[in-house]
């Protein structure tokens, strides 16, 4: 049997516990909200002046709130459950940003995230000779998508185009992968191209279609890519060409 899983930070949250399991932090009755879609969008009213009606303004997605609440504390002694009590006040406590990740009968999603509140308490009860706390957890991601956990990537001969498929309900960015790479090379699509010219040739160079970032073996070069940026929408495939052979990975990605 799957058992719905979330961990981050050091911390594991489970769906129920098993035989394999018994101790541990555990998700209550109805007591994930937010994880899956989000219920409401953002936009910004501008009424018409003496007019009727509204202007028509983009409507935007909120940030993602995840709330565990109940959540079950259990512990095989006293001294189990102040520690696991501990970790749950401690969770997200430097106010760092960290992936949060989730995985049942799926393949696991991630959503980046900070803890705006957690509390665990000791209920003093015991039961089977099993120790009980409850606690409440909320995080927010100020991005409210979530991600494929682990990429596809596509091998992309130089030259010859190959498909892309985002398999996500919203649209993705791709990632340039160029191992020793030159100092200059594009990326088209149907939707444009991006230009790299005078970067630092060879080493593993990274091409971020969200924002045209080109780092090289982890670091940012600045200035030296321009162009185009896309997105390939939910549910369909786009062919993109690389001027020098090299390999595109595609994070899908959910609301």
């Amino acid at each position: 049997m799957n058992v719905f899983e979330m961990s981050g930070d050091g911390r594991v949250v489970r769906g129920v516990p098993t035989s394999d399991n018994l101790e541990g932090l555990f998700i209550g009755p109805n007591g994930l909200q937010g994880w899956e879609g989000l219920p409401a969008r953002r936009r910004e009213a501008l009424a018409r002046p003496l007019a009727n009606g509204e202007y028509d303004v983009p409507v935007r997605l909120p940030a993602r709130v995840i709330t565990i609440d109940p959540g079950v504390i259990l512990g095989s002694s006293r001294k189990d459950l102040k520690r696991l009590i501990d970790s749950v006040n401690g969770w997200g406590g430097g106010g760092r940003r960290f992936a949060l990740t989730a995985s049942d009968d799926d393949e696991p999603r991630t959503s980046y995230v900070r803890v705006i509140s957690a509390e665990g308490v000791d209920l003093r009860r015991q039961a089977g000779g099993i120790h009980h706390g409850s606690m409440r957890v909320q995080f927010i991601a100020a991005d409210p998508r979530q991600y494929a956990t682990m990429p596809r990537r596509t091998l992309a001969p130089a030259g010859a185009a190959v498909m892309v498929e985002s398999r996500g309900n919203f649209p993705l960015h791709p990632i340039i992968e160029i191992p020793d790479a030159p100092t200059s090379y594009t990326i088209s699509s149907p939707a444009g191209t991006f230009t790299v010219t005078g970067a630092t040739g060879g080493g593993l160079h990274q091409i971020f279609l969200r924002n045209g970032r080109v780092h090289r073996d982890g670091a940012w070069i600045k200035n030296i890519g321009r162009g185009d940026l896309w997105t390939i929408a939910d549910g369909t495939e786009m062919p993109i060409t690389l001027s020098v052979a090299g390999r595109v990975l595609a994070y899908d990605t959910w609301i």
